[in-house]
């Protein structure tokens, strides 16, 4: 396989895993959902309780549980916005060994015929409640101009198609499609593709006024 084959196979990948994320992020999940009410207690149940020296069963049972994002890239985390859409950003990052092996066997395969490994990949990710977002996905040393080309590529042949405009100062390319964060915006930048949603050119501005 041409080193030009197996930068598209990866792009297609990288493509998969970084607007794949943000739409994901944006979205709430099935645990957010609303927890269920509760009745209020009677006057003798409410007394009942407050003498009870153990929480019963049904209040332990409503805990919900805690979860933390990984943060493996911090380096790359402070590159990204704390504000998205004037909201405050949640950052996460993973790092190589950990998007590796989501990413799939193909995707490690075209890293090790580039003469990389998953400690060359890095990729951090910022989300607002409101669907903004933006990220960086990198792949350290690979060239600038190699990668576009092959990320363009992989795009038009998933039947995509990115329109380069000039939008918060940055040449970037613009999807045809909008999705539930509203519009994708990309650009390169050395190693890394650098992407941003919103619903519009305004906010995608400010968006990509705040990145590399």
């Amino acid at each position: 396989m041409s080193r030009r084959s197996i930068l598209q196979a990866l792009a297609a990948s990288a493509l998969a895993i970084v607007l794949g994320a943000c739409g994901a992020a944006a979205s709430p999940s099935a645990s957010t959902a609303a927890v269920p009410s509760v009745a209020a207690p009677s006057t003798e149940a409410s007394q009942a309780a407050s003498s009870a020296a153990e929480p019963s069963s049904a209040a332990q049972s409503l805990a919900i549980p805690s979860f933390s994002l990984p943060s493996e890239a911090k380096d790359l985390e402070a590159l990204l916005p704390d504000k998205l859409c004037g909201e405050t950003a949640t950052k996460a990052s993973v790092s190589g060994a950990s998007l590796g092996s989501s990413a799939g066997s193909e995707f490690l395969a075209g890293l090790a015929a580039l003469g990389k490994s998953p400690t060359d990949v890095s990729f951090a990710f910022a989300f607002a409640a409101s669907g903004c977002g933006a990220g960086i996905f990198r792949i350290a040393g690979v060239d600038q101009n190699a990668l576009q080309s092959a990320m363009l590529t992989s795009v038009q042949k998933s039947g995509e198609t990115y329109t380069q405009s000039s939008v918060g100062g940055k040449t970037v390319f613009v999807s045809d499609k909008a999705s539930q964060s509203g519009k994708q915006y990309i650009y390169f930048h050395g190693d890394a593709v650098i992407f941003a949603a919103a619903p519009d050119d305004t906010k995608a501005a400010e968006i990509l006024q705040a990145l590399p």
